[in-house]
């Protein structure tokens, strides 16, 4: 029994040491334990004491399921230089939002990348017309810049080029299908017609003139009668 009442006093004065303790460290602070870090740092330097503040980390540095994870690059950016050689469909500049606005001869994809729809030469230029955008384009001769005259008509390629070679042109007559060879012909028939309309009108225009003057000179008083 007198060993249990004598540890039983132990326990019972450790624990008033203890409350004396927090009571005096709050009685330092008072009611101002959440104060701002420079009021507490002189009250306490003034009662002698000395406080420490850590700041403890809130991102768990151990391996664990949250930062087991690292996406692969998405190889965003440019993908041909300006004045470079471009095909159709090939990519021109690949991007999240619209840093670069399709210009003349390009299209934009659901994921804003900017794709040529003409074969050309790359330009990257501003638009007097939209200051804040930037645009991406396509020129169809390598001595042509972007942005064309708005007040101009746009060119155009129709994807087509003359075969001077009779060989060469004689084998592509060959390779058409039925349907494409009759269509050729028809299409030679109305050009052929096209032309002589084209010059029956030139030479009718140029006519008129000589007889609007011949009638002139028909219709005028003779100056001696």
């Amino acid at each position: 029994m007198s060993l249990l009442r004598s540890f039983a006093g132990r326990i019972g004065s450790g624990a008033v040491s203890l409350t004396q303790k927090t009571a005096s460290s709050i009685a330092i602070g008072g009611s101002s334990l959440f104060r701002p870090r420079q009021q507490l740092q002189q009250q306490t330097a003034s009662s002698g004491l000395q406080l420490q503040f850590v700041r403890y980390a809130t991102k768990k540095a151990a391996s664990s399921r949250t930062n087991d994870y690292n996406s692969k690059g998405k190889r965003l950016g440019l993908k041909a230089a300006e004045g470079s050689y471009v095909r159709v469909g090939q990519i021109i500049y690949r991007q999240r939002g619209t840093k670069w606005f399709p210009g003349e001869n390009t299209i934009i994809g659901r994921d804003h990348t900017i794709i040529a729809k003409e074969p050309g030469f790359v330009r990257y230029y501003r638009d007097p017309f939209h200051p804040s955008r930037r645009f991406a384009g396509v020129a169809l001769a390598p001595h042509l810049m972007l942005p064309s005259p708005h007040w101009q008509p746009r060119l155009r390629r129709f994807g087509r080029t003359p075969i001077t070679d009779p060989e060469l042109a004689e084998h592509e007559k060959q390779r058409l299908s039925r349907k494409e060879y009759f269509g050729w012909i028809e299409k030679t028939k109305q050009y052929e017609a096209r032309k002589a309309k084209r010059e029956a009108k030139s030479a009718e225009q140029a006519s008129a003139p000589e007889s609007a003057g011949a009638s002139e000179s028909a219709s005028a008083p003779d100056a001696t009668a």
